[in-house]
């Protein structure tokens, strides 16, 4: 009777968690705009941006838990990217866009290898990022809100929360939003056969798999607002892109009957051109091996021109274009 006594309230306590799901969507999900999903950050207990750690995620406990080497930022972003293959967006490769960020600007100095500065990128203009870098029509930032498992001696439990805003690089508008959070438990309410299991069960629930399975519940019901039956056939492969692109001319001038030649690497078997401000407009890029894509332009001798930047585009069979500006050097003849 006195162990009755005791476990009831318990029980009534711990059963009452369940998952919170709010969101707002302010566009059409069918059509097919394209997305930049920026590197997720993770808030600490005030709120604040927290740079990445690695060990927030690996807490062994011998016999039990499994080893798990990203952090909570990056694995559920690993979730969200899988889920979003539902939706009708079209989303830019991750590794695009961390290479895009981590060359022009936005990288930690002094790291090794180099890692993403969070917080110069979430407070970055999504006109700016998408406009100058990454080719995309909107920004999805993503937020681990709450990674937490406790333990009660005889109860665990793991709580995950999230907070995905997309926002237009075109307007500034936030296009979707949602806060969602859930947990899952492991001990007395699991009904557990016997005192050996009453002690385990809890043990278990601190176990990486128990808060992954949550994470993929919070990822699942994150993105269903965006998921669309009817998506598009172009959208199973993603857009084209540029990894990096060059010119031959490292002080901006083109010699006197000499010619400018530039490069690019980035997805292969695309249709590439380059432009030179307006004065030279789609100029052909020859793909010479796979991703490799090279091209020229001579100007003729009449030709008088200053301060013209080259911008890269590769155009896939769909139609979708993807363009990178080499701002760094203009050129001049």
């Amino acid at each position: 009777m006195l162990i009755q006594r005791y476990l009831f309230p318990l029980l009534l306590l711990v059963t009452g968690c369940s998952g919170t799901y709010t969101s707002t969507l302010n566009f059409n999900p069918s059509e097919p705009i394209r997305i930049a999903v920026l590197p997720f950050a993770q808030l600490d207990s005030e709120g604040k941006l927290v740079q990445e750690e690695q060990d927030l995620l690996v807490d062994n406990v011998a016999l039990i838990s499994s080893k798990q080497s990203e952090t909570p930022a990056q694995f559920m972003q690993s979730l969200i990217q899988s889920e979003l293959a539902s939706a009708a967006l079209d989303v830019i490769t991750p590794a695009v866009i961390e290479a895009d960020l981590l060359h022009n600007g936005f990288e930690i100095k002094g790291t090794t290898p180099l890692k993403v500065d969070l917080a110069k990128v979430f407070a970055a203009d999504p006109a700016e990022l998408c406009g100058k870098l990454l080719s995309c029509d909107a920004v999805l930032y993503g937020k681990v809100t709450t990674w937490d498992r406790s333990y009660y001696g005889i109860q665990a439990t793991a709580t995950v929360g999230l907070n995905l805003k997309l926002v237009s690089a075109r307007t500034g508008k936030i296009l979707y939003e949602v806060q969602a959070q859930d947990s899952d438990s492991r001990g007395i309410t699991k009904g557990p056969t016997g005192f050996s299991n009453l002690v385990l069960e809890p043990l278990k629930g601190l176990d990486n798999e128990i808060i992954q399975n949550v994470a993929r519940e919070v990822a699942d019901n994150a993105i269903k607002p965006l998921s669309n039956r009817n998506r598009p056939e172009f959208l199973k492969t993603a857009p084209p892109a540029i990894i990096a692109s060059a010119h031959d001319a490292p002080t901006g001038l083109i010699a006197s009957g000499g010619r400018l030649i530039v490069i690019a690497f980035g997805t292969p078997g695309q249709l590439g051109a380059f432009s030179i401000g307006s004065v030279a407009l789609g100029v052909p890029l020859i793909e010479r091996a796979p991703g490799h894509y090279i091209g020229e332009f001579v100007p003729l001798a009449m030709d008088s021109f200053k301060e013209q930047y080259v911008t890269i585009s590769l155009t896939d069979q769909f139609g979708r274009s993807t363009s990178q500006k080499l701002a760094k050097t203009a050129v001049r003849y």
